[in-house]
């Protein structure tokens, strides 16, 4: 076989591989996300279990760790579950008010723009009567819930046993590497784990940041369940854009419908507004942007690639996916190119110039 051959073969083989897990990533969805859920658990759970694991078994380790974050979330579901009820219960006289408006609206329209003999007001009614009293929302509630507690307890599975074989997976890695290269395959896998781990704890930050800055601006301007709001839209904040719009939008609603003065709305609108403009140039770039390195271009399409193959969770897992590629290909030599393109550093030719450099040399002092 010609080199030129070769080459052609090299070529073909890369593009049937990443067409198989293109097609694989797609179409298995359901029972990849919560693997890559429970994988990303386990790497945050790891540091806490290494550390009870200097005195205690590997299994009671694990089942300590897992009862200290469950309890850890049961407090705060608690908590935020008190004041989802309250919520709701005052919900519940939404609707009357909704419909009222909407009638007096309709009225209006009536009587200055519509033509004689129709009224827009009986149609309304009827669209808006059949969908107050519709189960389907209740229904889709009911799915939703079931599929959700489904799906979080296959999670905490993987991760217990993702933790349990932890050393079992290790192992399995670095038997395919020569002896010589044991320690540059661990060093790998080291900064993969670092990589989500900063990833994941950056995030956490940057939602309590936010979740307090919204709650005390909402408590200022007078809103109700100031802190449910503002954590509710900072947790939002994990998928970019919408979830900042979604978080805004829904105490912009409550404040419209549960105050006569239409300046509170106003207010909690610009208020948002300011926390993004901060989100959005200081915490996220200085604490979660520092950690993937990634170029705003690549993040961007990760995040709609991944919105197309596994809808919100795919925006989600999706960035630190990519993360974890680049570490991959920073440390081969053929694919440090690529690396550089990811890089949050590519627009600058001399950054980038010099971060391939540095990465060959490591290599070479790895060998």
């Amino acid at each position: 076989m010609t080199k030129s051959e070769t080459q052609k073969y090299d070529i073909s083989k890369s593009l049937f591989i990443l067409v198989v897990i293109v097609t694989v990533m797609y179409f298995a969805k359901t029972i990849l996300v919560p693997i890559f859920y429970g994988f990303f658990l386990a790497l945050l759970l790891n540091p806490a279990c290494s550390f009870f694991n200097r005195k205690l078994p590997n299994i009671i380790s694990i089942s300590l760790t897992f009862i200290l974050m469950i309890s850890l979330l049961s407090s705060i579901f608690y908590f935020f579950g008190t004041q989802f009820y309250q919520l709701f219960q005052e919900v519940r006289n939404f609707g009357d008010i909704i419909e009222s408006s909407i009638n007096k609206l309709t009225q209006q329209i009536d009587k200055f723009i519509m033509p004689e003999g129709i009224e827009l007001k009986e149609i309304v009614q009827e669209e808006s009567s059949s969908f107050l009293k519709s189960n389907h929302l209740i229904e889709n509630t009911i799915t939703s819930s079931t599929t959700f507690l489904v799906n979080a307890g296959l999670v905490m599975v993987y991760a217990f046993l993702f933790l349990l074989y932890r050393n079992s997976f290790k192992t399995f890695v670095l038997n395919h590497f020569a002896r010589d290269r044991k320690e540059y395959a661990s060093d790998i896998m080291k900064n993969i784990q670092n990589v989500a781990q900063n990833y994941f704890y950056g995030l956490i930050i940057v939602i309590l940041i936010l979740g307090t800055l919204n709650g005390i601006g909402l408590y200022f301007i007078g809103l109700d369940y100031p802190f449910l709001f503002g954590y509710f839209a900072a947790i939002l904040a994990i998928i970019p854009y919408i979830g900042t719009f979604i978080g805004g939008l829904l105490p912009t609603i409550y404040a419209l419908i549960n105050n006569d003065n239409i300046w509170t709305a106003v207010f909690v609108v610009l208020w948002y507004i300011f926390i993004q403009a901060i989100e959005g140039n200081i915490l996220t770039p200085k604490i979660v942007g520092s950690k993937v390195s990634l170029n705003p271009l690549v993040a961007i399409i990760g995040l709609i690639t991944g919105a197309v193959f596994w809808g919100i969770s795919g925006m989600i897992l999706f960035i630190p996916l990519i993360a974890i590629i680049k570490v991959l290909f920073d440390s081969v030599d053929s694919l440090k190119t690529y690396s550089i393109l990811l890089s949050s550093d590519f627009g600058n030719t001399t950054t980038g110039t010099s971060l391939f450099n540095k990465a060959k040399k490591k290599l070479f002092r790895k060998k």
